[in-house]
């Protein structure tokens, strides 16, 4: 029988709050702000197209459904919707991105959005929690990143993170330096996409300059041996998303996707959604796609969760209760 991936206690390291919009809730937001949904969301068909062209056609796509967010109440839509989501998929522990400068550069007042969003993912049952990673993007620039700073300082929200997202290649990692010394100083960790759609140098650049806790997605690191050995020495945790790095065309398919060599070659690779909705997936469907690519067992699953609790920056007691929770499952599934 496969494993019951259903009544698996889940954790989830790499997904972003604004990637969570479905295509139909951007619409309803459009409509709440008499907008023309056709003439603002570049939708197919109505809804998110099964590939996209390129990983700007996403971006382009993305940041106009991220556009439709517009006051806190819309804010509080989206998060309220994504903690019953995470909820509903018995997902226990989730660090979800929030690009929390872009709302703030259109407008939105400070205060409001982080009570928008602490008080919609705090509507989630007693063991369940979902806390923030607030990233800078890339290609905005290191202003980008100062704001979030201080964004984040003056912030009453469940904060546990820094990020940096955007395109690869468009500013140098270098350039971020104070995202490592600001992490520091506020006690927060800090997650750096790098060889999503760059390469493997952005990866090590993420390591070398940043000083990166994590690496989200970090695929093209599978092509530079030398960099793979340092992973696996290491046991820096990679954020894969698999149906992600398809749908943007990384790889043609899940059946091309290096997850399989990347779990036999030790690397300390964790499993997740991205952007849910735009990729037509979950992270229950895409444990079910590994599990399927790399034959999976039981105490491999397990031990998949166990390591993205492990890498969560999150208190040790929190991580003690997840790692509890997931050899209970372990048990009763064998």
């Amino acid at each position: 029988m496969p494993p019951d991936l259903v009544a698996l206690p889940k954790v989830e390291l790499h997904v972003h709050l604004e990637g969570t919009i479905a295509a139909e809730t951007a619409v309803r937001l459009a409509l709440r702000h008499e907008e023309d949904p056709a003439a603002v969301l570049p939708l197919v068909n109505g809804g998110y197209p099964e590939r996209f062209e390129s990983f700007e056609s996403f971006v382009e796509l993305y940041l106009a459904v991220s556009r439709q967010v517009r006051t806190p109440d819309d804010l509080y839509t989206v998060a309220a919707s994504f903690a019953r989501k995470q909820a509903a998929q018995n997902i226990r522990y989730t660090e979800a991105t929030f690009t929390a400068v872009t709302h703030l550069r259109n407008g939105m007042e400070p205060a409001a959005m982080w009570e928008a969003v602490r008080s919609a993912i705090a509507e989630v049952p007693d063991g369940t929690t979902i806390n923030l990673i607030v990233d800078s993007v890339r290609n905005l620039g290191a202003q980008h990143a100062e704001d979030t700073i201080r964004a984040v300082e003056s912030a009453d929200a469940p904060i546990v993170g820094l990020g940096l997202t955007g395109v690869e290649g468009s500013v140098p990692e270098r350039e971020f330096k104070m995202l490592r010394e600001e992490a520091d100083r506020m006690k927060l960790g800090l997650a750096v996409h790098a060889g999503e759609t760059g390469t493997a140098e952005n990866v090590r650049a993420a390591l070398d300059d940043l000083g990166a806790d994590r690496i989200g997605h970090g695929v093209a690191a599978w092509s530079d041996g030398s960099l793979v050995d340092r992973l696996v020495r290491d046991a820096t945790p990679v954020e894969v998303c698999p149906s992600s790095n398809v749908v943007l065309g990384v790889f043609p398919s899940l059946a091309e996707h290096p997850f399989p060599h990347m779990w036999a070659s030790g690397i300390n690779v964790t499993v997740n959604s991205d952007d849910p909705p735009f990729f037509s997936t979950t992270l229950t469907k895409e444990i079910e796609h590994v599990r399927s690519a790399a034959g999976l067992s039981v105490a491999d699953i397990a031990e998949l969760q166990e390591r993205a609790a492990a890498a969560a920056f999150a208190p040790d007691e929190t991580k003690g209760a997840l790692t509890a929770a997931i050899g209970s499952w372990r048990k009763a599934q064998a």
